[in-house]
């Protein structure tokens, strides 16, 4: 059983990651003028780079090396490096095409699917109450989907794949941070080869981060891998000293950031239906989560 401060630790990196992912659409809302494969390139290759290096400057190849000599551990490494470029290229496409909406209910349907996982796969318990809570955000997502014109394909792949990812970094007995470099070292040739490849030989007149030959090009790029390293480093934290299902509740902060956003940022139009399901959403956190504040409290 993990202790007061593990526990203190664990929400500290949930509400960490999830208020930069939260506002990360500031960030990204400045790059729509670059490729999509560039993007996610950029942000694995620099993310790889910045990780390394403080890897290796706090002493941690030789524990990086010893976990990936095993087989099964470089298995779901891989699995989780796959993972992760599935969501990023998946969320950027639904940014890309004009479907916020589904990229919206791929990240409300993520916490579901990770509370199902952690019941179902890791035997985590709920109570009465935390049932109820996980009916109203049912519901609440229920209410988003039914605005949607078609099977919501796109909500589906940001959600599954992000709470699978998070099902197999829990179950992975590895340190967050060297997990994340070996996820991010595994994407980094990948990447490596679509960047050579859009600058070489695609050429986009002016609508690549190296070819856009200016300061704030170079300097997007760079920035790119720290604004994607840091928070997925403070999620594993999360992840790893919280369970399953109270990390994926957790999770709500970074959607509910994002409507702010849209709202007084984006000028992005808001209806009665929206009210709703937020309602429900923000019902079922108060539901599920104030127990444990009383808990802990006490």
């Amino acid at each position: 059983m993990a202790s007061f401060s593990d526990k203190q630790t664990g929400y500290l990196g949930a509400v960490g990651c999830n208020l930069i992912w939260g506002v990360a659409p500031l960030y990204f809302a400045l790059l729509v003028a670059f490729p999509m494969p560039e993007i996610v390139a950029h942000r694995a290759l620099w993310a790889a780079v910045f990780l390394f290096t403080i890897l290796l400057f706090t002493g941690g190849l030789r524990s990086l090396s010893a976990s990936v000599s095993s087989w099964p551990v470089f298995l779901c490494l891989a699995s989780g490096a796959a993972l992760v470029t599935v969501n990023w290229t998946a969320y950027l496409y639904a940014v890309e095409t004009g479907q916020i909406t589904q990229s919206a209910l791929g990240y409300f349907l993520y916490p579901l699917m990770a509370i199902g996982l952690g019941v179902t796969v890791l035997g985590e318990r709920l109570s009465a109450r935390s049932w109820a809570a996980l009916g109203c955000a049912a519901a609440g997502v229920a209410v988003k989907a039914t605005l949607l014109d078609g099977f919501p394909w796109v909500a589906l792949i940001i959600g599954a794949s992000f709470a699978f990812y998070a099902l197999i970094r829990k179950r992975l007995a590895m340190d967050p941070f060297a997990a994340m470099v070996a996820e991010l070292l595994m994407i980094a040739p990948f990447a490596l080869g679509v960047i050579i490849y859009i600058t070489a030989v695609m050429k986009p007149a002016g609508a690549s981060f190296l070819l856009d030959g200016t300061a704030y090009g170079i300097m997007m790029a760079f920035s790119s891998g720290v604004v994607t390293s840091a928070p997925l480093v403070l999620f594993h934290i999360g992840n790893r000293y919280l369970p399953l299902s109270v990390a994926g509740f957790m999770f709500y902060i970074n959607p509910s950031l994002q409507l702010l956003l849209g709202l007084f940022v984006f000028s992005e139009p808001f209806g009665g239906v929206d009210m709703v399901a937020f309602a429900l959403i923000w019902l079922a956190l108060i539901l599920h989560l104030d127990p444990a504040r009383r808990r802990t409290a006490a």
